[in-house]
């Protein structure tokens, strides 16, 4: 048995029906398989999608990007963004083996806990955790106390330090955080939507990690958040209940 479990983190991809298509200036699908590229020289266990993963919802997109994993064949573990078709997304990536959206998944030693954080018609694209998710989420952590948990959503829950990016942040994240705070199982919490890398630990002992997108980053030169290149993040979960992670970017995972 591996000593680690090992999940590649992908998200905010924002790919076009187009795949000659731009975005701002950007060809998503060019800087994706190039991170998808990367992804696989670090040989993961599994892909973590966190959202965002078509700019408009395209089944053609969600098509194409099936296309693109399905030869690596690996688990995936998928959640939707604000950019997301949910009942697109989902009924494309049930034709995909091992993969798996929106659940509590027993990876072993880990748990892996999916949300969906969408606010329908939200204005701004923030994020919204129902009652009803967080009282699966409170079932799911009292049926398994002793057993180290990964949680995964795709808006950020906690500020990230950048004025027009917090706006669009998990809106009743006070009432995630608290229920958070019951638990000491919940060893982090990675998320998608602020297409930066960010880590913050809090005084209760959960970390929160944001992670590149895969095109088009945010940048601000006051938070010494500078590097425009397209990324992922890697996350080992160790046997132990231990883990670590870290950002990659596109270049190679030396």
């Amino acid at each position: 048995m591996r000593e680690s479990i090992l999940l590649a983190q992908v998200t905010d991809s924002h790919l076009l029906a187009q795949t000659t298509a731009e975005l701002r200036g950007c060809n998503p699908w060019y800087s994706f398989n190039r991170v998808l590229q990367a992804v696989v020289q670090c040989q993961p266990d599994g892909l973590l999608l966190t959202g965002d993963l078509a700019e408009q919802g395209d089944r053609a997109a969600y098509e194409q990007l099936v296309g693109a994993i399905a030869p690596l064949q690996l688990p995936t573990y998928w959640l939707p963004g604000n950019h997301d078709h949910r009942p697109t997304l989902q009924q494309v990536f049930q034709q995909l083996p091992q993969s798996q959206g929106l659940t509590s998944i027993d990876l072993g030693p880990w748990q892996l806990i999916l949300l969906d954080s969408v606010l329908p018609q939200a204005k701004f694209g923030e994020g919204y955790l129902s009652d009803e998710q967080l009282q699966q989420l409170h079932q799911n952590l009292s049926q398994a106390p002793n057993q180290p948990t990964l949680i995964s959503l795709h808006h950020h829950p906690v500020p990230v330090g950048i004025d027009w990016v917090d706006q669009m942040q998990v809106q009743n994240s006070p009432g995630f955080l608290e229920l958070l705070a019951q638990f000491s199982q919940v060893k982090l919490v990675v998320f998608g939507h602020i297409h930066h890398g960010f880590q913050q630990q809090t005084v209760d002992g959960v970390s929160f990690y944001g992670c590149p997108s895969t095109c088009l980053q945010v940048t601000s030169p006051e938070l010494d958040v500078t590097d425009e290149r397209p990324g992922f993040r890697l996350i080992w979960l160790d046997q132990n209940g231990s883990y670590r992670t870290e950002v990659k970017r596109v270049g190679g995972c030396a």
